[in-house]
């Protein structure tokens, strides 16, 4: 008898996808999460719901939680969406893995591309071009990095994800004040070479086998972002990009990858070369994107779970986009610098038959309410709506 899998972190765009993806097949689901509001609690295929500690504030009670879940109901597979439930999860594999199963590296595993210093060591032995990077850990340093690097600079959180802390620096007099505030909100930093926007971004996603062999391969191109410019995929298509889908297999190789991975490359405008950006260790937001085209990396990492491994998946369709309407692709039109430059293609991407909007479903038809109602709880709250507008800010300087 299939037993359920214990998803993490479900009110996100990636959790509905990964929810939907297995119920859909009769996989029973449990979603969680530490918001009771959000589009999974809304789903059809949401067997149970549970709310959890919020493992950012207390990740000793959210582990107590999750091997209290475990230890009472038997799981086929515990599933971490994103950094925050992963991580803590990830240092104590061992003990996860004698109660269920968990496919995924330990702590120090991930860290190898969480880490900006190590991802970046790493990418340069096998030959992938990545920004000048300096860690720096005092104001010495910093003058150090300064000396060798041309303005502007990125200041940046070493093991942070999501452009977390991110900052475009253009006078060498304020680089100082940045790394210090960097550093006391997020920790240990970089100081990187800024490569500018202007060229495409693109996303390499990668699901390895435990021989670090690949079984599913996907290159998607942004389209569209939020924040606009600079951030995650508010629509995405598939596109076929071998130099980039070899490179991205060759650096998660060499770091003896297992599971799901997402490798970022920006197109440097001033040669068209693709640049590492960073690796993110985990499961992605965007993986409708590989879904409409023909990848079910949900599945196919539940199957290579439960079987050992899977058949290679390495080829997709290019024809079809992946609209992230709620909440990315609104407001990217509501808050890009340059409406008239993405409106035709916005609004055409309403009525196009190759273009289908990740949280729509006629199967499944509640998740949009929940979106609904956890951005008006959420995103209106002075400080998180703060955050947002500081975040579009430091990103589109950044361009």
């Amino acid at each position: 008898m299939t037993g359920p899998v214990l998803v993490l972190e479900t009110q996100t765009r990636g959790g509905i996808t990964f929810i939907r993806s297995l119920g859909e097949k009769g996989i029973p689901v449990v979603a969680a999460d530490c918001k009771r509001l959000g589009a999974a609690f809304f789903s059809r295929y949401a067997s149970r719901r549970l709310l959890y500690p919020d493992p950012q504030t207390n990740d000793v009670a959210f582990r107590e939680f999750v091997f209290s879940e475990l230890a009472r109901r038997r799981y086929d597979l515990l599933v971490p969406i994103y950094d925050s439930t992963l991580l803590p999860l990830a240092r104590t594999k061992t003990e996860v893995e004698r109660l269920t199963r968990f496919p995924f590296l330990d702590y120090d595993g991930l860290m190898q591309g969480r880490d900006k210093v190590q991802a970046v060591r790493i990418a340069q032995q096998c030959g992938i071009r990545t920004p000048v990077t300096y860690a720096v850990d005092s104001e010495e340093q910093v003058e150090l990095a300064l000396d060798s690097l041309e303005l502007p600079v990125i200041v940046r959180p070493r093991n942070t994800s999501r452009s977390r802390g991110l900052r475009l620096v253009a006078s060498r007099e304020q680089v100082q004040g940045t790394w210090r505030e960097v550093s006391g909100h997020f920790g240990p930093s970089v100081i990187q070479e800024y490569v500018p926007w202007g060229g495409l971004t693109y996303d390499v996603d990668v699901l390895m086998n435990r021989d670090s062999e690949p079984r599913a391969v996907f290159v998607a191109k942004r389209l569209r972002t939020y924040p606009p410019l600079a951030g995650p995929t508010a629509c995405g298509q598939g596109v076929e990009y071998p130099e980039l889908a070899s490179a991205g297999v060759r650096l998660l190789k060499k770091m003896g990858w297992y599971g799901p991975a997402e490798v970022e490359f920006r197109i440097d405008p001033r040669d068209g070369q693709p640049t590492l950006m960073e690796v993110n260790p985990r499961l992605w937001g965007s993986q409708y994107t590989a879904k409409v085209a023909g990848v079910d990396f949900p599945y196919l990492l539940y199957r290579m779970a439960m079987d050992g491994d899977v058949e290679p998946v390495l080829s997709y369709k290019t024809d079809r986009r992946a609209r992230y309407f709620f909440n990315h692709d609104l407001l990217c039109m509501a808050t890009h610098p340059d409406r008239r430059s993405v409106a035709k293609e916005w609004f055409g991407d309403f009525v196009s038959p190759r273009t289908s909007a990740s949280l729509v479903s006629a199967k499944d038809p509640l998740p949009p309410l929940g979106e609904i109602l956890a951005s008006l709880f959420y995103g209106l709250r002075p400080s998180r709506f703060n955050l947002r507008m500081r975040d579009i800010h430091e990103q589109t300087k950044a361009r």
